[in-house]
């Protein structure tokens, strides 16, 4: 199975992330980081290991102590291997096109989302992880 790692400032974002992916994804392994730096040194010590564990990370750019992009140029600096094992998408509020460009621009990056992450959005995404016919359709608590 493949892990969620949010790192977003937002601590209410982070929870509604961390609790539609597990409604949405069964047996769904959710870290969330409000701090990038804890984020960043979590991906080093987990994804850096001998066993075949990979992430998806949902990337916030506006964010106070490290924004998305300095995020992304730390993580540059990582080995090959933790590298290949982090596939990341940029979940950012921002609708500047700039943005957006820059992301796909980001040779780590493998997509663009803006906020709010949904279920039909998680749906699209990884149509492999998510439960076998169910959708949820009530409020996330």
């Amino acid at each position: 199975m493949t892990d969620f790692i949010i790192i977003d400032d937002d601590l209410i974002n982070n929870i509604i992330c961390f609790k539609l992916i597990r409604l949405t994804i069964a047996g769904a392994v959710v870290k969330t980081f409000t701090d990038p730096e804890k984020g960043l040194e979590y991906i080093l010590s987990t994804y850096a290991g001998t066993d075949d564990r990979n992430a998806i990370l949902f990337l916030d750019i506006n964010m106070v102590l490290l924004n998305g992009w300095e995020v992304l140029d730390r993580l540059k600096s990582f080995s090959a291997l933790v590298k290949e094992r982090i596939k990341i998408f940029m979940l950012s509020s921002s609708v500047n096109s700039q943005d957006e460009e820059q992301a796909g621009n980001n040779a780590l990056v493998s997509g663009y989302i803006i906020k709010p992450l949904s279920q039909a959005k998680l749906q699209t995404l990884f149509p492999d992880f998510v439960k076998s016919g169910e959708v949820y359709s009530g409020n996330v608590q």
